[in-house]
């Protein structure tokens, strides 16, 4: 499922959940929307998995807090602090482990 926030929205969300996944992107962007699919298809085969959306047209200070340098973008942010950024988007099946590892790892840590 994906939700679109605003860049304020990011941080008050990423405060109150553990695992927080937010795609950075901007509408006329033809990579975001390919990354997008992509994430779609992911979404599809993890049922709970909320990604955060956010447009990178209204988010400047948020992208420069967080060092983002272009989009298509997926922050990985545990217990309000960004823990990665990803910039390449390889495949479905690459979107898939990583998306898994990054829950996982959470699990593991409680």
């Amino acid at each position: 499922m994906f939700k679109e926030i605003s860049d304020t929205e990011v941080l008050e969300v990423a405060a109150q959940e553990k695992n927080v996944i937010v795609f950075f992107y901007t509408p006329l962007c033809g990579t975001c929307k390919l990354a997008r699919r992509m994430l779609e298809i992911v979404a599809a085969t993890l049922p709970g998995l909320v990604i955060y959306t956010c447009d990178a047209n209204f988010a400047r200070p948020l992208l420069e807090a967080f060092e983002v340098q272009s989009v298509p973008a997926l922050a990985y942010l545990r217990d309000g602090e960004l823990t990665s950024l990803q910039f390449a988007f390889h495949g479905v099946d690459d979107l898939y482990a990583r998306i898994k590892q990054f829950f996982s790892a959470s699990e593991r840590a409680e």
